[in-house]
């Protein structure tokens, strides 16, 4: 006999009766459109705050540091522009033979022969638009070709600017002005040949300014910037629109703003923020000029430095769309299948499958975040340390070996100008990678405000405030509590006109010479830490200038192991080294450097953050 199956009132529905029946739980529905709701308001909120506070830090950064940074770039380039022809007309007043030619007034046909060939060739060959030579024993006006084309008169209007260099009794002195025998604008540089007191002529060179113009705009490194040369009546001497020459800064920007910048014409940098007619948001920076009393205006179009922030915003609501519409369709398919668990058991292997392999690609994305932020975290570390034109500025000879162990590291290295010092710094910072990096930007942060706030001038007393500012920042203060102790080795020098100043913590100066060697040692108590008191004292130490170099290093190239026995590499080898290479060009120094160490180490993996600097003082 056989045994029939009793039938089930409640029987398991098939797979096709799952697709064709869905259950509908009209309450978790509810949940879900809340909780989408209650996420998309979230990004939104998220990505305005950040886009704000992003745009604030931007614009901050621009008036605290880039607005500067443009008008130190662009007006050294101005000045070293001035200076050059400043020297060369110079050169041309101390002739000897064309003081004696002018003695003899201008008589002497072999000597105006000579004469006129070196103003030829500053004309020709040097690319000056003009030369003058104008005689106060003859009152001739000589061009760069050898002729007289004007005889002076007190009378002439036009001829002031002769007399008034005659009664100033200044060696050299820079004038923007229009020249009826040349008919057009030049700057001309007028010089004194002979004594001061009772000048032979008045002699120089002048530039189109057409050229200078041109010159002028090649200065700019991007869209929306505008440039000009005023004096204390808001006269535009040079732009970089050549249009805009001889006007008045009334005519490119409001009156409001024109006020306010001839209000605060003085030997300091001042800032502007301002609307233009078109209400556009603009930022001025008013910088004086080293070799005359002009000030350089660099106007900022606001829009081209938050410009993109735009490309940010956008994406943001594009993904703020994209996830809006993608939480939707996620919650819906949710609320429909959430009641139904027996088909989710049905495919929830092909759903674990699945998960594993978002989640494998959600951990590739993450990591590649990371790597990408860790990228953009060496791009801001490196925008704090001295760029290569700053440091060619502040140093005629120099070389700079900077490798962090990972992409960024604990080491880093600062300069800056107060008036005739130079400040320049090598440091060693706790840990490595990114904790490292941000000690770094702590520590430059630091060094930047002690050295802006223009109370300390020597690197002992540097030193002490940057221990104090560190301890109190990092809430080290207490010898025997806290979360952390972290601080920096540093060393820094402060190079003057006749002399250097090495103050080193845990840090050493070595200086080589033709005597030979010589290492100044810091003071054994590290920067920031809980054990180096509040209080305490760095040592100066005053070595004189001479034709030496110099060399700072962190303790990265000392302990980088390697060689046949796996040692590290040394101070001793280092010594040796820089003796080695010491007479070599910088240039070459950095690369024979870089040698020793890559074959000292072979096959061994960097162990700490490396970094070298070494420079002439003179």
């Amino acid at each position: 006999m056989s045994i029939k199956p009793a039938s089930s009132t409640n029987p398991q529905p098939s797979a096709s009766d799952l697709k064709s029946k869905p259950t509908f739980d009209s309450g978790v529905t509810k949940v879900m459109i809340f909780a989408s709701v209650l996420i998309v308001f979230s990004i939104v909120l998220i990505g305005t705050f950040v886009y704000f506070f992003t745009e604030n830090e931007v614009v901050k950064k621009l008036k605290g540091r880039d607005l500067v940074t443009i008008a130190e770039s662009i007006s050294a380039k101005v000045d070293a522009r001035i200076d050059k022809e400043i020297e060369t007309s110079l050169v041309l007043a101390n002739d000897s033979t064309l003081l004696k030619w002018l003695e003899g007034g201008e008589t002497d046909l072999a000597f105006e022969a000579l004469i006129h060939q070196k103003t030829a060739y500053l004309h020709q060959k040097l690319g000056y638009s003009t030369t003058f030579i104008a005689s106060s024993k003859t009152r001739r006006y000589w061009d760069e070709t050898g002729k007289i084309i004007d005889t002076l008169s007190e009378k002439d209007q036009d001829d002031s600017w002769f007399f008034d260099s005659i009664a100033s009794r200044k060696e050299a002195a820079v004038n923007f002005d229009y020249n009826n025998e040349l008919k057009d604008t030049f700057a001309f540089v007028n010089v004194l040949a002979g004594p001061v007191d009772r000048p032979l002529a008045v002699v120089g060179v002048g530039i189109n300014l057409h050229e200078l113009s041109d010159n002028f705009a090649s200065y700019k490194d991007g869209k929306g910037i505008n440039l000009w040369l005023i004096d204390s009546k808001g006269t535009i001497y040079l732009s970089d629109s050549y249009g805009h020459n001889g006007k008045n800064i009334s005519d490119v920007m409001t009156d409001s703003t024109r006020l306010d910048v001839l209000k605060q014409f003085d030997k300091s940098t001042h800032i502007f923020e301002y609307e233009d007619e078109s209400g556009e948001r603009m930022d001025l920076i008013s910088y004086p000029l080293k070799s005359t009393d002009l000030h350089l205006l660099v106007e900022v179009e606001r829009k081209e430095t938050v410009a993109f922030l735009r490309t940010i915003k956008w994406n943001t609501v594009l993904a703020v769309a994209v996830s809006m519409v993608s939480i939707v369709f996620f919650f819906y398919y949710i609320s429909r299948k959430l009641a139904n668990p027996y088909k989710r058991a049905i495919i929830l292997n092909q759903e674990l499958d699945k998960q594993v392999q978002e989640r494998t690609k959600e951990l590739f994305e993450r990591n590649q975040e990371m790597l990408d932020s860790i990228n953009y975290a060496k791009l801001l570390q490196e925008s704090v340390l001295p760029k290569t034109h700053q440091l060619e500025v502040l140093f005629n000879e120099y070389f700079v070996i900077w490798r962090p162990r990972d992409v960024v590291g604990g080491d880093f290295y600062w300069s800056k100008q107060l008036g005739d010092k130079t400040l320049v710094a090598v440091g060693d910072c706790t840990g490595h990678g990114v904790p490292g990096a941000f000690m770094t930007l702590l520590a430059v942060s630091a060094l930047n405000r002690i050295a802006d706030s223009g109370e300390l001038e020597d690197p002992a007393a540097i030193l002490g405030r940057l221990n104090s500012i560190l301890k109190e920042t990092l809430g080290q203060e207490d010898e025997s509590e806290g979360t952390t102790d972290d601080g920096l080795d540093i060393g820094i020098c402060s190079i003057e006109t006749d002399h250097v100043i090495f103050a080193g913590a845990s840090c050493s100066l070595h200086r080589v010479d033709d005597d030979g060697l010589q290492t100044w040692k810091g003071d054994r108590k590290s920067v920031g830490y809980r054990n180096t008191p509040s209080g305490y004292g760095y040592t100066n130490h005053t070595m004189p200038i001479g034709e030496a170099r110099y060399y700072m290093t962190t303790d990265g190239f000392f302990d980088q192991n390697g060689g046949e026995r796996d040692y590290s590499f040394g101070k001793k080898r280092f010594a040796e080294m820089i003796v080695r290479y010491g007479d070599l060009s910088m240039a070459e120094q950095k690369a024979s450097f870089l040698r020793e160490l890559e074959a000292y180490m072979g096959d061994e993996r960097q162990r700490d953050d490396i970094t070298v600097l070494s420079f002439r003082a003179t």
